[in-house]
Formats: C-alpha cells, structure tokens, sequence
C-alpha cells in the first residue's frame, strides 16, 4: 500500500472545506436573492423562509466552515506545523 504524506492529506482537507465554504456561501447568497425577490413580489412567508435559509447557510459557509476550519488549516500550513 502507499503511504500518502500527512501533508497532502492536510492539502485535500483544505481544499474539501475550501470548496464547502463556498459552495454554502454562494447558496446562502442565491438564496437572499430569491428570498428579497419573493418579499417584495408579496409573498412574505416564502421570502421570510429563504432569507433565514439564506442567513443560516451565509454563516455555514463563512463563519463555521470559512473562519474555524479553513483559516487555521491555512495558518497551521502556513507556519509549517
């Protein structure tokens, strides 16, 4: 069997958070686009339920994927940990 370095594992982790990170904020932005959409078009319920939605997955993928799992991933990296 191949012994895969522990850096390159650490790399394709990055890069699975990376792309997960994006991937939710670009979700929770299309969905404050449709939700602003539904509001002003009148439809209140919808529009208040993609907006939460929206809001929820911004913070996904910023916040609980972005900040506390990439950024030190970056920086363990980065200082050669």
């Amino acid at each position: 069997m191949v012994e895969v370095p522990a850096v390159a594992v650490e790399l394709i982790e990055l890069l699975a958070v990376t792309v997960g990170a994006g991937a939710a904020a670009v979700v929770g932005v299309l969905l404050e686009q449709f939700g602003l959409s539904a509001a002003t078009a009148g439809d209140l319920v919808l529009g208040a339920w993609a907006v939460g939605m929206g809001l929820l997955a911004l913070y996904v993928g910023v916040v609980a994927l972005g900040y506390e799992q990439a950024l030190p991933r970056i920086r363990r990296l980065a200082a050669g940990e």
